[in-house]
């Protein structure tokens, strides 16, 4: 999942760190396990402060993080190193005290990046700065050698305009912000494209420095045309050449492969007092191309301190704390959608999802779709104003994620609003997502919250936000205007 480079600018240094350097003071001396097990008892201000007590006691995002990036390395599903980080995972929840660890085993439509060639042909010949997106076939012997049409965001309405020059051409689409200030999944944009009789997509990235960006462009299995990610320099060349009505031609190569592939999920449970759980989850794989620093280890040692934080607290909710990393996310987010349909049996017990996916300061929550929860979301902001964390609630519906399968299936989506800090966001999906990149200081900060937002959710006898039913799924889809992106996954509730 990508947050926009828009997103990623610097925050104040206080509002980053406030959370995280939290005394270790403030927090009341830990109770055993059991205590507080009643919404009556204690105070919310006081299970607030001893949560990020017990982050800032002992955070150990760092440490989890340089596993997970330099001794592990790259994380596609379905590989050795999926695997290792897999028992890592568990072991690190074994020793934070989460009971019932296990793994739950899937399939899915494996996808391994092979030999790869592209270069322009016309109106002079040079290679390419470019790479295969996920999911995307092998071309025949020799490649595709077509033209070039400058096909902008690839909205519906620009591509209409085109009519059939996209035809047997190579639909060039820059990943940007389009019109009216909407950002679509390059998955949409194959669909858009392929339909329209493209020979294939060459996707631009908008960052600088010659880094071409992966990442899935279809669904359940190969795309139907190649799909390519570009660089910023080469297509801005492509472009110019095309608006002075030169001819550009690029020949495409590749050979990828497809195999059946089987991963797993990581689980772990803090328990509550009741037959109610909620999920706390983020996706532990990455690409091939690096060690997927910020997307997503970042999301997932994030998730495995507010844990560890959690389980340490002694506190015990009404609600059981189901910790889950998925994997397969980056495929196609195979992990979360298995997790769901194997637990469809139980999934209206479940209270609530909150997803961790490249997650940096902590700026608000964001309940999908549910503008009921508001008023709950503010009071829970105000009780950390003293921590100085900026505020904001956001009830927007979004895809693309592996909290999708969840809020398909009616499950309350609350998760947190965040910023990465500097320039950590323009890596994603490139061979320079690496440890390095990474701003560490809000990330105590991070965990703190995440910690405080699940507790809250799994506390009371109540739920805080109500499931959804299959026409209450449908409404949210239609008033989120998520109808159009659905087609590309081919998901109907």
């Amino acid at each position: 999942m990508r947050q926009r480079s828009t997103t990623a600018r610097l925050f104040a240094s206080r509002a980053a760190c406030a959370l995280a350097l939290l005394l270790i003071a403030s927090a009341p001396a830990r109770p055993a396990r059991g205590a507080g097990g009643s919404q009556d008892d204690g105070d919310r201000r006081a299970r607030i402060a001893r949560l990020a007590g017990e982050v800032a006691a002992g955070c150990e995002v760092s440490e989890t993080l340089r596993v997970l990036c330099d001794e592990i390395g790259p994380r596609p599903s379905g590989g050795e190193g999926a695997q290792r980080a897999r028992a890592f995972a568990a072991d690190l929840m074994r020793r934070y005290g989460l009971e019932n660890v296990h793994e739950e085993p899937y399939e899915f439509p494996g996808w391994i990046r092979g030999r790869f060639d592209g270069e322009v042909t016309a109106p002079r010949r040079f290679s390419l700065h470019a790479l295969a997106l996920g999911n995307t076939p092998s071309t025949p012997p020799g490649g595709i050698e077509a033209e070039v049409i400058d096909a902008a965001h690839g909205d519906p309405a620009e591509l209409d305009r085109l009519g059939d020059a996209l035809r047997g051409k190579w639909a060039l689409v820059v990943d940007d912000v389009g019109p009216g200030g909407k950002w679509r999944h390059r998955s949409e944009i194959m669909g858009d494209v392929w339909s329209r009789g493209a020979a294939g997509l060459l996707f631009q990235t908008i960052e600088a420095g010659q880094i071409p960006v992966t990442g899935t462009c279809w669904h359940g299995g190969p795309s139907p045309v190649p799909g390519v990610g570009l660089s910023k320099e080469d297509g801005e060349w492509i472009r110019r050449r095309l608006e002075r009505e030169e001819r550009v031609c690029v020949r495409i190569e590749m050979t990828n492969d497809t195999p059946r592939s089987s991963c797993a999920n990581v689980v772990g449970e803090i328990p509550g007092n009741g037959d109610e759980f909620v999920v706390l989850g983020a996706h532990l794989d990455s690409w091939d191309l690096s060690s997927g620093a910020v997307d997503n280890a970042l999301g997932a040692a994030i998730v495995l301190e507010a844990a560890r934080a959690m389980a340490a607290s002694r506190l015990t909710p009404a609600a059981t704390i189901r910790v889950v990393l998925f994997t397969g996310e980056e495929a196609g987010l195979y992990g979360s959608a298995s997790y769901v349909a194997s637990h469809r049996g139980e999934i209206g017990r479940c209270r609530s999802m909150t997803n961790c996916d490249m997650t940096g300061t902590p700026v608000g929550i964001r309940a999908m779709g549910h503008e009921e929860a508001r008023a709950w979301l503010e009071e829970l902001i105000r009780s950390l104003s003293s921590y100085d964390l900026p505020s904001g609630v956001s009830a927007r519906a979004g895809i693309h994620g592996d909290h999708q399968a969840f809020l398909l299936a009616g499950v309350p989506v609350v998760t947190p609003i965040s910023r990465l800090e500097g320039e950590s966001g323009r890596y994603y999906h490139t061979v320079a997502d690496t440890y390095d990149k990474v701003a560490l200081a809000p990330s105590a900060g991070s965990a703190a919250f995440v910690s405080i937002l699940v507790m809250e959710l799994a506390w009371p006898k109540r739920r805080a936000v109500e499931s959804l039913d299959e026409e209450g799924v449908r409404a949210l889809i239609r008033d989120g205007g998520l109808e159009r992106a659905l087609e590309s996954w081919g998901s109907r509730p």
